[in-house]
């Protein structure tokens, strides 16, 4: 069994405006892989809310005004979700969604693969947490990590992953799914 989990910061709400990107790739239960990467949101993108920057990932343009612009690092990223057997993120919908727009921008096709939603699971495994935002769950675990860092979010919420299929006795991710009566969305 094989995930990649993948999680984006955002400049701002254009479709465009990923500002980093995080991709930690298991395999047999182990982190294998964990990759980073700032992002130079492309030209009318590029301007950041104030409140992402003081409440969330503390990014601003001058982090990020000599880093790569996504069609850089597309390709990379994107052969690490088609080699996966699932793709997981924490809120999928928002980086899902974050992702397509992305790649719409620079003319990149959205290759096909099933997304797992951490958020949406763990409220079906997990029902008698306070919340379920990948803070509480990391806790929960006994995870320490930095919190809308795109890399650390992206372990974090494959560590989330592993410890839900270990409290369902489930021996991958897709069992963890029937076992809940969820299915993985599909993205293409």
């Amino acid at each position: 069994m094989n995930f990649t989990s993948i999680d984006f910061e955002t400049a701002n709400n254009t479709k465009a405006g990923i500002c980093a990107a995080g991709v930690a790739v298991f395999e047999d239960d182990k982190l294998v892989e964990s990759l980073y990467w700032l992002v130079r949101p492309p030209k009318g993108c590029g301007w950041f809310l104030e409140e992402f920057t003081k409440n969330c990932h503390g990014l601003t343009w001058f982090d990020v005004q000599n880093a790569p612009e996504f069609s850089t690092i597309a390709p990379e990223i994107l052969a690490r979700l088609i080699r996966a057997d699932i793709v997981i993120a924490h809120n999928a919908a928002f980086d899902m969604r974050k992702l397509r727009g992305t790649l719409e921008h620079f003319g990149f096709a959205c290759p096909a693969f099933d997304v797992l939603c951490t958020l949406k699971l763990s409220r079906q495994v997990w029902p008698e947490l306070r919340n379920h935002d990948l803070k509480t769950l990391s806790m929960h675990i006994g995870h320490e990590f930095q919190h809308h860092h795109a890399q650390a979010d992206a372990e974090s919420a494959g560590r989330v992953l592993l410890a839900m299929m270990k409290h369902a006795n489930a021996k991958t991710p897709r069992e963890l799914l029937q076992m809940t009566s969820l299915a993985p969305d599909h993205v293409s």
